[in-house]
């Protein structure tokens, strides 16, 4: 199949992708913008040679850096506040050629802990992103229990829907979440005058297994990560 351009000429291969035709572009750019951009930035590209290069790594990302960045602007961490201080006050032309290390270094932050708070920045986005998605689907998975429920064989939807609602009692004993029961029975009642005294009436059956035993907070992470780093790091040094 020939290619014609507009002017009338007939190249000998076809024209690349516009995604190729990028990459190209990318390729061609001048070096000296991203020594020019280390040197603004007060980085050596010496510097940078030695640094952890994680760059490489958060690329492989769902969404790439761009997605990481932003899942770390819900983060309450103070290494990954310090590096978005930094991060968004350089000029837009030079973000687009610094990689994640030497704006690190530029604030003066150890890219290894770095590292360990954009995993939990990511960790916590993740559970989130699991939580709204079940949440928000929950009810179209009960509608579909209950239209199978009525047939001659949803037997199973049937045990289900009776065991979440307590006409039927849990194999693993009632739980108790925020003073809502599911189970049944005298146990059950018994259980839930004793979850009277208690101030936050929670009971969970230690069986269960819940996305917030998986998957801890990021800040509760967080609070335990910076004191073993405060014993780890000598006195007076940044982490």
């Amino acid at each position: 199949m020939e290619f014609v351009s507009a002017n009338g000429s007939t190249p000998k291969e076809p024209p690349p992708p516009l995604k190729d035709v990028k990459a190209i572009t990318r390729k061609r750019e001048n070096p000296k913008r991203t020594l020019t951009a280390l040197k603004r930035l007060g980085v050596s590209a010496k510097e940078l040679a030695l640094a952890p290069q994680i760059t490489p790594l958060l690329k492989r990302a769902e969404g790439g850096v761009e997605q990481v960045i932003a899942a770390m602007r819900f983060a309450p961490d103070e290494v990954i506040a310090a590096f978005l201080e930094k991060y968004d006050s350089i000029r837009a032309g030079d973000r687009e050629r610094l990689s994640i290390e030497a704006v690190a270094l530029a604030a003066q932050i150890n890219i290894a802990h770095l590292l360990g708070s954009i995993q939990l920045a990511l960790q916590q986005q993740s559970v989130n992103t699991v939580k709204i998605i079940a949440v928000t689907n929950h009810h179209k998975i009960t509608e579909a229990r209950v239209a199978y429920g009525m047939l001659p064989l949803g037997e199973r939807d049937r045990t289900a829907l009776d065991t979440a609602m307590g006409f039927l009692p849990s194999p693993k004993g009632p739980t108790f979440i925020n003073k809502a029961i599911f189970g049944s029975g005298k146990n059950v009642m018994d259980q839930q005058r004793s979850g009277d005294d208690d101030e936050e009436g929670e009971l969970v059956n230690s069986d269960d297994i819940d996305l917030d035993r998986l998957f801890p907070p990021a800040n509760l992470m967080q609070e335990r990560l910076q004191a073993i780093r405060q014993r780890q790091l000598p006195s007076g040094t940044k982490p």
